[in-house]
């Protein structure tokens, strides 16, 4: 499950004209330092899917908890572990839960939550688009474009938050038409995980089917 995949496309010649913003890479430098200061962090989140060709809307919520390299996303009866090596897919409505080992010489924030406050400064190019409100809070406008150009997606918007710098909003249009928006609300930070909560235990749930694709 990849709850923060946001793809957006935008003509080419946009994305070649943005360069590295100094105004942007401060905004984003302080986000990510208060973020490192924390030993750890939760949110609940709303995501928004809006489907272009169907012309549908869908919205669903979770929440998320990172603790270093680790993370546990909760969405629906889905529920993703991961800790640091391992991951776990938990489908509770089908009993069954995939496990693996992803790549993280080729991890990026689309499929790791733990770096979506980091991931700017290796992947993206970026670029100030000043200040705006959104539900009556003041914001910072940034827009990321990829370094690799075969990535498919062209552009991820975010809104920081002017007095906290704190992320509050991840949006996106898709190259296939939809529409991605992810808000970020009710932050808690420095509660203490064991690092059990970022691992699942199948011989503890009762006939579940174990899909293994670790070494695959």
């Amino acid at each position: 499950m990849r709850t923060l995949t946001f793809l957006l496309l935008i003509p080419l010649c946009f994305t070649i004209k943005a360069q590295q913003d100094p105004e942007a890479k401060a905004i984003l430098d302080r986000m990510a330092e208060k973020i490192r200061q924390y030993q750890s962090i939760q949110y609940d989140f709303a995501l928004i899917v809006f489907d272009h060709k169907e012309n549908h809307k869908n919205t669903s919520k979770g929440s998320i908890i990172i603790k270093g390299d680790k993370y546990k996303v909760t969405s629906g009866s889905t529920t993703v572990y991961y800790d640091g090596t391992t991951m776990w897919t938990h489908a509770e409505d089908d009993n069954e839960v995939t496990i693996t080992e992803p790549d993280n010489q080729d991890d990026d924030f689309l499929s790791n939550p733990a770096s979506v406050f980091t991931f700017y400064n290796r992947d993206f190019k970026y670029m100030y688009r000043g200040e705006t409100t959104v539900d009556s809070m003041e914001m910072h406008e940034i827009d990321l474009f990829p370094r690799n150009l075969d990535q498919p997606y062209s552009r991820i918007k975010i809104f920081i938050e002017k007095n906290s710098d704190r992320l509050a909003i991840v949006s996106a249009v898709g190259k296939d038409g939809v529409d991605y928006s992810v808000f970020l609300k009710n932050m808690v930070t420095n509660k203490i995980f064991p690092d059990e909560v970022f691992t699942f235990e199948p011989a503890k749930h009762k006939k579940i089917t174990v899909v293994d694709m670790r070494g695959l």
